[in-house]
């Protein structure tokens, strides 16, 4: 096989260009250029990313964590593993997470002023509707509890419309698919500081509408409310949603039933109703819960290693996703990205140093459930974690890597992502992203990283919405993501060290 020692006079210039006031680095890694060969023949000639993203898209489907389909996800990336010949293969369950559930039927539409079809589908955690159900539209408008008084009384059967009417905006540009390369190589954009009374201030309003919704939820039950209304968080027909985390716990009754309607036609509704225009609506919504199993779980396994097996590289994504599609960017692609990654590395019989473990995450959807509660329940494990990754923003092929601030990282990741320029990838930034499963790592001190990635439609169009289905991935850029994860995993297995580690700062109240 064929080693190399590159320079590290590129890894040093991208220190001091990317990282203010850093000192230039010198650091050398070993660089298996016949191992890179061979791992992207095989990503990119040999590739079973279309089998495995087709199977958990198509005939899977959606993977709202404790229900059924989470768990058909669970074993057959179990079975997965097993068939490729890893080792320590394990559904493994990482705490309670409440009532599972699905959506089994739903039908709509608005009957007056006149006839159309009502463009939405039902919120997670939501109960069903009595059979067929019509009844008016009302627009309940409470800034506080008390408020809500004044409809009392006036709501029995109702279809009710708790928020405002959204403000939609012209689509004046056209985002672009891919990231320039400007934009990757030029000084990380600022921030500007937070403002912390604004902050209070977000935080009080936040406060004082949950306090809102919980009283009317109660309310509603009370009054014999039908069905409520919220918009959808997308413009021009695109239903995006979540869920009711209420419904969740086994001791609460079943929320009403609540359906996220298009911008559009929730406006429309709102307006008539504004007007005093009456406005009927039928529904039939049919939901169901499951409370035989208030676990959620993980799925695990080990490519064992060598002399340093007892420490481990681990690569991951979370494979929950929400109902509305059916999870293929968020985040099927990377779940099956780190799947082909560790496949190709088993079927080329690379040996690591390091053991090499992925995880595939439940739970990421309600806060980082999964990935946070392994961390937590495995601290016995955190000195021997070398570093994890994680791919976790759509479609697009990698482009490089964040740092999450850890400087002494940047000349690791730039020596041993070199070799894919070719491929698109260009860059380690520093910095911190968020609002995936790295951070669970990152909060207890172990090294953890996100890919960046090109952000195709997945901000626009696909991301939490009824569009995040197997048509809009890109599946060269999916196999060569999953070049550049097997890689990167390999190599870092096969370092003489762990990965530095950050200093860790005092946690503040």
């Amino acid at each position: 096989m064929q080693h190399v020692r590159r320079s590290a006079l590129l890894g040093a210039l991208v220190v001091a260009a990317l990282v203010p006031g850093a000192a230039a680095q010198v650091v050398q890694e070993r660089v298996d250029l016949g191992a890179i060969q061979r791992i992207r023949e095989e990503g990119l000639q040999r590739s079973q990313v279309p089998q495995l993203i087709g199977h958990l898209t198509d005939v899977i489907g959606p993977r709202l964590t404790g229900s059924p389909g989470m768990r058909r996800a669970n074993d057959w990336t179990a079975e997965k593993f097993r068939e490729w010949g890893l080792l320590n293969v394990v559904v493994e369950p990482w705490g309670e997470f409440g009532r599972g559930w699905e959506r089994v039927s739903y039908s709509g539409r608005v009957v007056t002023p006149y006839v159309q079809a009502l463009q939405a589908i039902p919120t997670a955690w939501t109960g069903s509707t009595k059979g067929l159900v019509t009844g008016r539209a009302v627009v309940v408008s409470a800034d506080s509890a008390a408020e809500l008084a004044k409809f009392r009384g006036r709501l029995r059967g109702a279809v009710v419309l708790l928020q405002p009417e959204p403000e939609i905006e012209a689509m004046w540009e056209v985002p672009a698919r891919r990231t320039p390369l400007d934009d990757l190589l030029g000084a990380a954009a600022e921030r500007d500081a937070p403002d912390p009374a604004a902050r209070q201030r977000r935080f009080a309003r936040v406060r004082q509408m949950r306090e809102v919704r919980d009283s009317a939820d109660a309310m509603f039950r009370r009054e014999g409310v039908a069905a409520v209304l919220t918009p959808s968080s997308r413009a021009y027909g695109i239903l995006r949603g979540g869920g009711n985390a209420a419904g969740r716990d086994p001791k609460n009754p079943d929320p009403l039933p609540e359906l996220v309607v298009s911008q559009e036609q929730y406006a429309q509704i709102f307006r008539n109703v504004e007007r005093n225009i009456p406005v009927t609506i039928e529904l039939s919504v049919t939901n169901r819960f499951f409370s035989d199993d208030l676990q959620a779980y993980n799925t695990l396994a080990d490519l064992p290693g060598g002399d340093k097996a007892d420490e481990y590289v681990m690569l991951g994504a979370h494979l929950d996703s929400w109902h509305l599609g059916t999870g293929a960017t968020d985040n099927g692609a990377g779940s099956v990205v780190m799947m082909e990654a560790i496949r190709i590395l088993k079927t080329l019989g690379l040996q690591p140093r390091r053991t090499i473990r992925i995880g595939l995450w439940s739970g990421e959807e309600q806060g980082l459930l999964g990935s946070r509660n392994w961390v937590a329940n495995h601290p016995e494990l955190h000195p021997r974690i070398s570093a994890y990754v994680n791919v976790d923003n759509g479609t697009g092929k990698l482009r490089g890597i964040w740092d999450q601030s850890n400087e002494a990282a940047i000349p690791v990741f730039e020596e041993l992502l070199w070799p894919f320029r070719d491929l698109g990838v260009v860059v380690v930034r520093h910095g911190d992203t968020g609002g995936t499963d790295h951070l669970s790592f990152d909060r207890a001190g172990i090294p953890g990283f996100n890919f960046i990635q090109d952000p195709i439609a997945y901000g626009t169009m696909t991301h939490h919405t009824f569009l995040d289905v197997y048509d809009h991935l890109q599946l060269d850029d999916l196999k060569q993501a999953a070049v550049v994860v097997a890689a990167t995993v390999y190599h870092l297995a096969m370092r003489d060290e762990m990965m530095p580690r950050k200093a860790q700062t005092p946690a503040t109240n």
